[in-house]
Parts: C-alpha cells; sequence; structure tokens
C-alpha cells in the first residue's frame, strides 16, 4: 500500500544526498583519516534520522512557527558552518603540503560524529527540506508505525551513501589524488560553508531589517 511512498521519498532523498552541500564538504575535509570521515557519515545519517522523527511528529514544524527559537536555531547554526569555514580557508592558505599535525591528531570516529551531527542538525535549510518533504509527501492517515520506517529509510540511504563516500574517498589511491589538488579543495570546500552560512544570515536579517 505504501510501496510507491518508499520508493518516491527514497528517490528524492538520494537527489538531494548526491547534491553538493556542507554534509560533502565536510566529509571531504574529514577523508584524510578514515575513522573520523566514517565518524562524519554516522553523524550525518543520525542528524538526518532526527530530522525526519521530529518532522514526522511536528516538532520541526512547531520550531519554524516559534520565530524567535527558529532564528536562534538559524544563527547558531550559520555561526558554526562559518567557524568550519574558516577552519578551511585558514588551511588552504597554509604553506604545508599536508594536514596539521593538530588534525592528525583529531583523526577520530568520535570527532566525525560530533562534527556530523553538529553539521547536519544545525543546518536549518535541512530543517526546512524535511519540513517541506515530509509534510508534502506523508499525509496525516500514514500511522505511527509506518512513518518510524520512513525514517529508518532515510537514515540507511543516507548512511549508506555518506558511508560509502567517506570509504572511497579514504582509500591510498583516492588520498594520492586529493593530496595533488588539497589547497584547491580546502578553498572550495571553505567558500562553500562561507556561502551556506552567508546565506543564512542574510535570510535571516533581512526580515528583521524590513
Amino acid at each position: 500500500m505504501y510501496i510507491s511512498l518508499f520508493l518516491t521519498l527514497g528517490a528524492m532523498h538520494l537527489v538531494a544526498l548526491a547534491s553538493p552541500g556542507p554534509d560533502f564538504a565536510l566529509i571531504l575535509r574529514s577523508c584524510h583519516h578514515r575513522a573520523r570521515a566514517l565518524g562524519a557519515a554516522i553523524g550525518i545519517s543520525l542528524a538526518i534520522l532526527l530530522h525526519a522523527t521530529f518532522s514526522l511528529t511536528g516538532i520541526s514544524l512547531l520550531i519554524a512557527g516559534a520565530p524567535l527559537l527558529f532564528t536562534l536555531v538559524r544563527v547558531v547554526g550559520a555561526l558554526y558552518l562559518g567557524w568550519l569555514g574558516y577552519g578551511a580557508l585558514r588551511a588552504a592558505r597554509s604553506r604545508q603540503s599536508g594536514f596539521s599535525a593538530q588534525e592528525g591528531e583529531q583523526g577520530s570516529l568520535l570527532l566525525g560524529l560530533r562534527q556530523g551531527v553538529a553539521t547536519n542538525l544545525l543546518n536549518p535549510k535541512a530543517l526546512l527540506f524535511f519540513v517541506g518533504l515530509l509534510a508534502a509527501m506523508v499525509t496525516p492517515e500514514v500511522g505511527t508505525g509506518v512513518r518510524l520506517l520512513l525514517a529508518l529509510e532515510l537514515f540507511a540511504l543516507s548512511l549508506a551513501w555518506f558511508g560509502l563516500l567517506a570509504w572511497s574517498l579514504s582509500t591510498a589511491r583516492a588520498q594520492r589524488l586529493l593530496a595533488r589538488a588539497q589547497r584547491p579543495l580546502n578553498l572550495m570546500t571553505g567558500l562553500l560553508f562561507m556561502v551556506v552560512s552567508g546565506s543564512i544570515l542574510l535570510e535571516t536579517a533581512l526580515p528583521l531589517a524590513a
């Protein structure tokens, strides 16, 4: 009965996952340490599971509908993404050919997990995406059990995509290729973080200035 819903939602989510954004940039920044990259993949997927659960239960809609709370979420998320962007741009300006020793010491799964959760969960664009997507596709008649399975489907697809990406980019061959373009990659990911951060802050400030 709900096969078409699962297939359609899964296909739309895969398209969104394949689109470059802060999550992809984080995996790219973390892939020099496989454990850290896999941790980031797990963290992003857990955050997506939370977004889906909050959206399907109406919590995200309440947050989006509370101006003060949603503004706080937007500002905190934008500042965090801006901080990640600053770190990437600083690495791009570094004269060192490889990652710093400090980064080498931080190649842990737990660090990647924390960064993955924060990057996705604090991104207000992700919150609005799931609110819009799930509100449009999941009608009130859909039961709790099916809603739970839908959230798990999004989690599983996210984990498979980002896990595969993290594993592939952290192979020795991929690392040799990435090492040749480390500065441009740091610059690209830093600018991506900064653009998303700036757009969130601008979208937040414009209604206040009107």
